[in-house]
């Protein structure tokens, strides 16, 4: 009988063991996201949704090209164009100003349709007047070639000493009709008279300011 032939098991000698390590326990997730987060996300867009109107509004009116832009250049040479009408309305038609600048009175409501009962009566206004457009037509012909005289585009088959005797010869009559529609010298305060010299002055070119700045936003220049 062999005595020290007795096997023992390996772990039988008092050395410890190593045990597995345990993985860590996995925290269930949702996959809808949190209540609190939509909410604070869904809060975020609505206060900013008037930010985000206004600069998109304002890209697209100050992007020189952008349809936003070409529009308000449109709107602004019409809108200058009839400011500079106002003194051959005056003029040449004998009617109230237009507008109420530097004047005593001036066509207010007049521009709308009225309708009165005493006497029972209906007023179509100012644009429903054909003489008012005769009066445009007139600006926009002065004003363009003035224009053109400025910014050396062509207009029609003319060549540029005609246009030019043509706008100075406009611009002659352009000073008359201005000048005496609003005479600055009526006013004793100097300011006023200094003012309203001014504001004629801007009468009588703001239209090609505005066939410039036409040009500017529509990205043509």
């Amino acid at each position: 009988m062999a005595l020290g032939n007795k096997s023992t098991s390996p772990h039988s000698v008092g050395v410890p063991q190593s045990q597995p390590a345990s993985k860590p326990a996995k925290i269930p997730t949702s996959k809808n996201p949190d209540f609190m987060e939509t909410l604070v996300t869904w809060a975020f867009k609505i206060l900013t949704f008037p930010l985000w109107i206004v600069t998109t509004v304002f890209g697209q009116l100050l992007t020189p090209g952008a349809a936003g832009a070409t529009f308000l250049g449109k709107v602004l040479f019409i809108f200058l164009v009839v400011l500079s009408s106002d003194s051959y309305w005056q003029v040449l038609f004998q009617s109230k100003p237009l507008f109420p600048w530097y004047e005593t009175s001036w066509t207010g409501w007049g521009w709308l349709p009225s309708l009165s009962l005493f006497p029972p009566g209906i007023g179509l206004g100012l644009f429903a007047n054909p003489t008012f457009y005769l009066c445009i037509a007139i600006s926009f012909v002065i004003q363009m070639f003035e224009s053109a005289f400025v910014t050396g585009d062509k207009f029609g088959k003319l060549n540029p000493k005609m246009i030019g005797l043509i706008a100075i010869a406009f611009w002659g009559f352009d000073i008359i009709a201005t000048f005496a529609s609003r005479n600055p010298w009526r006013y004793t305060d100097p300011q006023q008279v200094l003012m309203c010299i001014l504001f004629n002055v801007f009468t009588i070119a703001c239209a090609e300011l505005g066939r410039w700045g036409e040009k500017v936003l529509a990205g043509k220049q």
